[in-house]
């Protein structure tokens, strides 16, 4: 007797859809929720810490480049330390990306704005820390006895670094906001979002106009400030209650 077999056409579950046994575990996506607000706090944070701790070593930006270079060089065990604690800081991003995801996917069933935010995101996460990195190859460099004056100059990776950054963080901000306004979102939350990106993108010319940093600077505290209230907002915001099936009803 012919029996019907299995269709290998036919719909099968994906990574995207919710299993039932999820309903059961932890909240992955608050958790991905709460390492936006991590990110915020930790990122004010280490902001202070360098410019108590760390950036007054330096010296003055006036000063000679070899006086600045040994300066640095003297403290080179602090900038260690300060640039290893600004990198845990940012990295931190990564672990909000998920719920950006979740949160857009649901937004925009087309995945555009995720994918866009997500990788703007992770571009993000390489790009500013990274200026860390190079600063600590630069005090291998001095420590083996180069011109310590390349040291002093080499305090502008930061700066051109972070402007670099700008230009992907635009792309997350516009992504996250559409997301707001398709999700019916805080219209405030909104807005913002789209004001920082602009500013941000002007924000990217200190690469050619070193007067252009101040924006930079503005933009880049208002970009992290938001985080930390995109992430409060999606922490507080109703959630749909689930099944014993594992799909969402309306509360």
């Amino acid at each position: 007797m012919w029996r019907p077999g299995v269709d290998p056409y036919r719909p099968t579950m994906t990574l995207i859809d919710t299993s039932p046994a999820r309903a059961t575990g932890p909240d992955v996506t608050r958790i991905s929720a709460r390492c936006g607000l991590a990110f915020t706090v930790c990122q004010l944070t280490v902001m202070v810490f360098m410019a108590i701790f760390v950036l007054p070593h330096g010296g003055s930006p006036s000063d000679p480049a070899l006086d600045r270079g040994r300066s640095v060089l003297d403290a080179a065990g602090t900038y260690r330390l300060g640039n290893y604690v600004f990198m845990l800081a940012g990295v931190l991003l990564l672990g909000f990306l998920g719920a950006v995801h979740v949160r857009l996917r649901q937004a925009d069933p087309t995945g555009v704005l995720a994918t866009v935010a997500v990788a703007a995101g992770t571009l993000l996460t390489l790009i500013w820390p990274l200026a860390g990195v190079l600063h600590d190859v630069a005090l291998d460099t001095a420590q083996t006895g180069a011109d310590v004056r390349l040291l002093g100059a080499w305090d502008a990776v930061a700066p051109y670094s972070l402007a670099f950054s700008a230009l992907p963080r635009a792309f997350l901000l516009v992504a996250v906001a559409i997301g707001l306004r398709l999700a019916g979102g805080p219209r405030w939350l909104e807005r913002s979002g789209l004001v920082i990106a602009a500013l941000s993108v002007l924000g990217s010319a200190t690469l050619v106009v070193g007067g252009f940093f101040p924006v930079l600077a503005l933009s880049t505290l208002a970009y992290e400030l938001w985080i930390g209230a995109l992430a409060w907002h999606w922490l507080h915001e109703p959630r749909p209650a689930r099944t014993a099936s594992g799909r969402a009803e309306e509360g």
